[in-house]
């Protein structure tokens, strides 16, 4: 808007200026005018040279426009009396219509200028619509991701829960049976154990029992029938 107001106060400079070369031209004497023409014109011209100095070192644009603009208002002051004399134009009529010209130039000016902020601005809202629609899903995203990766850790934690109770009961499945057999084997042992000293027991008391008679007189006929056998065998051979 700082702009748009420039060009149109720049607008009202220009048609003030004209203006008041009518009024000198209608109660001033023409050479006198004609002076005080040659002296505006290079005033604007000095002006318009020193803004577009000012524009190189700044490297600014519109410093150099107005300066240009300076510059042409400098030479039309200047022109202003030898086309009224060449084309025989009256000259009040030719500085209202140089007037209307260059507020005509300054309204447009400032008019694209709008046209062109307002797109930029325009613009410049809609980047940021993009960019605040683009952040939400990027949120989301982040979201989802996080999501994910916490499902990821829960599916991990279970897995190894799983795997820890899995791990649990092969341990406890392969310890129980080892235990049942080593149960069963020490209860065998035992008896074992309590079998051999029964039969050590009997044998020492088959061994320790007294004969009978008949059983010696059973001794004594083997031995008496182991030694005629023997004899006869002896008797054989010879």
């Amino acid at each position: 808007m700082n702009t748009i107001f420039k060009n149109l106060l720049k607008a009202i400079g220009v048609m003030c200026y004209f203006i008041i070369l009518n009024f000198a031209y209608l109660r001033m004497e023409t050479n006198r005018l004609i002076g005080d023409i040659e002296v505006f014109s290079g005033i604007f011209l000095v002006l318009g040279i020193l803004m577009l100095e000012r524009a190189y070192k700044k490297d600014s644009g519109e410093s150099a426009l107005t300066g240009i603009e300076l510059i042409a208002l400098s030479m039309h002051s200047l022109s202003i009396m030898h086309v009224i004399t060449f084309f025989n134009y009256d000259f009040s009529h030719y500085l209202i219509i140089s007037s209307f010209v260059f507020s005509i130039y300054y309204v447009l000016k400032a008019i694209i200028i709008y046209t062109r902020d307002k797109r930029k601005y325009l613009k410049g809202l809609g980047d940021i619509k993009e960019i605040v629609k683009e952040e939400p899903i990027k949120k989301e995203a982040k979201k989802r991701s996080q999501e994910e990766a916490i499902d990821d850790k829960e599916d991990k934690s279970k897995k190894t829960n799983k795997e820890k109770s899995v791990k649990k009961e092969q341990t406890k499945e392969s310890k129980a049976p080892k235990s049942k057999e080593v149960k069963n084997r020490t209860k065998k042992e035992t008896k074992k154990e309590e079998r051999e000293p029964k039969e050590v027991k009997s044998k020492e008391k088959r061994q320790t029992k007294p004969k009978t008679k008949n059983e010696v007189k059973k001794e004594e006929i083997n031995k008496t029938k182991r030694t005629k056998k023997a004899k006869k065998e002896v008797k054989e051979n010879d």
